[in-house]
């Protein structure tokens, strides 16, 4: 299972896949509930497979023999983390494996797993030992109109996301390289966008509790956030 922080992302990254002939399955919160369930049933009866999905899948679903949880985009507190990786070894004597993506500036969200007891490896990335395939991907999105729209939506979607995690310190949307963000998605350059994130941010959280549920607020010394018994107006612009 590979968790994105947002549907869009989902959507672009599933479709990319499947136009490359790697099979995925893909569950998000703007699907129709009927939808979700006929995936879900068609993963758990697959000998193999990934799938793609947003924090809807990491509460409640029941999936056998998940032996591995990739975590694409960080999640929005330890205990979501938990949740997520609570999806693997499911079952008596299940095994299983979970990797959690961080580049450089995000590395202190590690301190917060540790002081929710999250037993942590860390390893470091050797981007040498990757076949680059970059520049294939850009043409191959650059020349297909409905890939590159998927993309630009979910790129706008993850600045989104990102400007409206919780722990801003860490997760600073102003600190991102917007080049490096855009070649994750298939981008050569930054694609046009024009967003005030500050009046986005609320409008995305919200809209984020709605199709994924509700986050609970947490800090380093609360780890678990609130148990049951809550800047500046830069506009960000890119041409």
């Amino acid at each position: 299972m590979v968790f994105f922080s947002s549907c869009n992302s989902v959507k672009f990254h599933s479709e990319l896949l499947k136009y490359v002939n790697v099979d995925c399955f893909d569950i998000h919160g703007k699907q129709k509930q009927q939808k979700r369930t006929t995936t879900f049933f068609d993963f758990c009866k697959a000998e193999k497979g990934i799938l793609l999905c947003t924090d809807v899948a990491a509460r409640g679903l029941d999936i056998p023999a998940v032996d591995w949880i990739l975590q694409f985009d960080p999640p929005d507190e330890p205990k979501e983390y938990i949740h997520r990786v609570g999806r693997t070894a499911r079952g008596e004597g299940g095994k299983g494996k979970a990797l959690l993506f961080l580049i450089p500036e995000e590395l202190q969200f590690i301190r917060y797993l540790k002081a929710a007891k999250v037993p942590v490896k860390e390893h470091v990335f050797n981007e040498k030992q990757l076949k680059n395939v970059q520049s294939q991907l850009e043409k191959m999105v650059e020349g297909n109109y409905y890939l590159r729209k998927s993309a630009k939506e979910a790129y706008t979607s993850y600045l989104l996301s990102y400007n409206s995690h919780s722990m801003k310190d860490i997760f600073n949307v102003h600190r991102l390289d917007l080049q490096a963000v855009a070649a994750s998605f298939c981008f050569s350059n930054p694609p046009k966008v024009n967003l005030n994130l500050d009046s986005s941010a609320s409008k995305f959280r919200k809209k984020m509790r709605k199709v994924e549920g509700s986050r609970n607020g947490f800090s380093e010394s609360n780890p678990y956030g609130r148990q049951k018994g809550g800047d500046d107006n830069r506009q960000f612009v890119r041409h």
